[in-house]
């Protein structure tokens, strides 16, 4: 017996010894620096000059609004310190073996061209309480069968002996929760809502150019700079924008506490309000471990709308938890944010997309919030730019956006690592990027609301505004609230406040304004360099007009982050509610808004001036300069060659 025992030992030891050197190699291989996976920030914006210059946010056009976004550079040196650029992934070379569209299951002739006849097992995948279930296998899976579900597994043979597996999102022609009536009515308009975790209304600009100019230029969105964030985190972002609540007005709903309930036993969804009304509905959210409801909260008891996409991402993220995938992808090349074929943002779009097929002709409320390219780090969003920009250009050759309205949105700026901890970063995590397009059909056929939304673009407005907005498209009203909230189809008044919006003094983002002497040396500085920036301006007609030099400072005001903001250090609780105050941040920048006159012109100016305080640059820019005195015939030299210097020549 001993002969027998010993030999079994000794191979396990030998075993566990091999095993040991071996994870020790992987380890220590996996912790040598790697090939630089970033693209250099100068050629990044070589392709993109714009960004050097300040937002374009017009502090001059709220001077009467109560509460005043900070106006923050896009890119400077201490920036480019701190971002990084990745590079986009290449995924596998050979075209997905199955697809699918228009509720059927497709395979694909390359994939047979290239191994001969292929045999697929199909594997729906269902929701089962917020939880995922893999039905029996339907084998053969024939080309053309009807999709059972959202989500499924598949597995292929080919008759060259090759073998495809993945698991891939789609869109079942029926649900069992389309039992009702949905409707085509053109005379309703659609909603599409594309959300990002972690980005700034800046981040955004910087990390996805191409997505905000062709959103802005080519399709004619519009941003709201005064969107600003009520609480700390997705939840406190999302719930008040889907249901108007916020989570501390409900009864309990934390998953650690006695008694909590499901969210959707104390909330009404917008998309719920939709469906009643005849939409389809589609929600999709690719973290499941860590998404909007599901990770403090306990959840949906009912499934929450018709295409649920929880299942698939669940299932996805139990495959890549599986200790054999974990330990062979160790030695495989590194294929971050790829399915197949395609990345995972691709899959989402795509998905998105065959909603809007599959779907034809019916109204819909779409809502897709992606975190795995922004959660914490931003550096990956620049992979999905070119995806973004090709989306847009489907809706827009498809006519999708002739009568849809279109959100392309976060839920709130960085919340963790080096860049939240400058004051920039900061006030970014509290203004969100949030641009809405408004169809040309909402346009014309209500030019009053339309009239009001473009002069709330700057006002101070907050997630359970866009709430009520949703449910107006449809002729619904919210739920009373304690707080003040209002359309964006109807006036915000310039006077809102934070408190006025039920916003915490950390989480304001508006700045704080104290008046300043006129002899201040900052104000007098940056009063200098307006000047100097004018004079430039005039340089190529210096022989029609006069250089203009300070007379005198008529009224200065500083604008800065308010000590609430700079002392807030984070959440010290689980659930956000709870403020920590233990920050040292000083204020690194103030806006001043300065009132002067010039000679020998007499010309009275106000103009917005920032001054970044630690490294004393002050930056002007001329959509920031306002003449506020006539300059009659002044400038009658270059009347008809050069109108638009009119408001700062003197003719000689």
């Amino acid at each position: 017996m001993l002969k027998y025992f010993l030999p079994r030992r000794i191979k396990r030891i030998v075993f566990l010894l091999l095993y040991g050197l071996l994870l020790f190699a992987c380890i220590t291989y996996w912790r040598l620096p790697q090939p630089n996976i970033n693209i250099p920030i100068k050629d990044y914006l070589a392709k993109n000059e714009w960004l050097l210059k300040t937002n374009d946010k017009h502090l001059i056009g709220t001077r009467n609004q109560t509460c005043v976004h900070p106006n923050l550079p896009l890119w400077n040196k201490d920036i480019e310190k701190i971002i990084e650029i990745s590079v986009p992934v290449k995924c596998s070379r050979e075209t997905d073996w199955v697809y699918t569209g228009s509720g059927k299951f497709y395979i694909s002739l390359k994939a047979v061209k290239n191994h001969g006849e292929i045999k697929c097992s199909y594997e729906a995948i269902v929701n089962d309480n917020e939880e995922f279930k893999i039905l029996d296998p339907v084998y053969p899976m024939l080309n053309g069968s009807d999709l059972k579900s959202d989500a499924f597994k598949v597995y292929c043979k080919a008759s060259d002996g090759k073998t495809y597996s993945n698991t891939h999102a789609c869109i079942a022609p029926q649900s069992p929760r389309m039992a009702g009536e949905y409707s085509s009515n053109s005379e309703r308009f659609n909603v599409l809502i594309l959300g990002l975790d972690s980005t700034s209304r800046q981040m955004y600009m910087r990390m996805l150019p191409k997505t905000y100019k062709y959103f802005t230029e080519v399709l004619g969105g519009s941003l709201l700079e005064g969107y600003n964030i009520v609480g700390d985190g997705t939840t406190q972002a999302l719930m008040p924008l889907l249901s108007g609540k916020r989570e501390t007005e409900i009864p309990e709903t934390r998953r650690d506490r006695p008694g909590a309930s499901f969210v959707d036993e104390h909330l009404e969804f917008v998309w719920t309000r939709y469906e009643k009304k005849g939409y389809v509905t589609q929600w999709a959210e690719d973290t499941p471990e860590s998404s909007t409801f599901n990770l403090r909260l306990v959840g949906f008891k009912s499934q929450p709308v018709i295409h649920y996409l929880r299942p698939f991402y669940l299932s996805m993220a139990d495959s890549a938890q599986s200790y054999m995938t974990s330990f062979l992808n160790l030695f495989k090349e590194k294929r971050k944010n790829c399915l197949g074929s395609r990345t995972t943002y691709q899959v989402y779009l795509d998905w998105m997309k065959e909603g809007l097929e599959t779907n034809k002709g019916k109204n819909f409320f779409s809502f897709g919030f992606i975190s795995s390219y922004s959660h914490n780090d931003n550096s990956d969003l620049v992979q999905i730019d070119d995806d973004n920009v090709e989306f847009l250009k489907y809706l827009r050759n498809e006519n999708i956006l002739k009568n849809t309205f279109l959100v392309m949105m976060s839920d709130h700026g960085l919340r963790y690592g080096q860049y939240r901890m400058t004051e920039q970063g900061k006030l970014e995590e509290r203004m969100p990027y949030f641009g809405v397009y408004i169809p040309a059909k909402f346009r014309a056929k209500y030019p009053d609301k339309y009239t009001a939304f473009m002069q709330n673009l700057n006002r101070l407005v907050v997630p359970s505004d866009i709430h009520k907005t949703l449910l107006e498209l449809i002729d619904e009203t919210p739920e009373k609230m304690n707080r003040s909230v209002y359309s964006l189809f109807s006036p915000i008044p310039e006077k809102r406040t934070c408190a006025d919006a039920d916003i915490d003094p950390h989480w304001c983002a508006c700045l704080k304004t104290e008046s300043v002497s006129v002899s201040n040396q900052n104000v007098v500085a940056a009063t200098n360099k307006v000047i100097s920036f004018i004079n430039d301006l005039l340089k190529n007609v210096s022989s029609l007009c006069h250089g203009l030099t300070l007379q005198k400072v008529m009224k200065a005001s500083a604008l800065g982050t308010d000590t609430n903001v700079l002392k807030f250090k984070g959440s010290s609780d689980r659930d956000g509610r709870v403020a920590d105050f233990s920050d040292k941040l000083s204020a690194e920048f103030i806006h001043y808004l300065i009132t002067f006159e010039t000679a020998p012109s007499s010309a009275i100016f106000e103009a917005s001036v920032f001054m970044n305080v630690k490294t004393g640059e002050i930056t002007a820019k001329e959509n920031e300069i306002s003449r506020l005195n006539s300059y009659n015939d002044a400038a009658k030299c270059i009347h008809s060659t050069h109108p638009s210097l009119r408001p700062y020549c003197y003719c000689r």
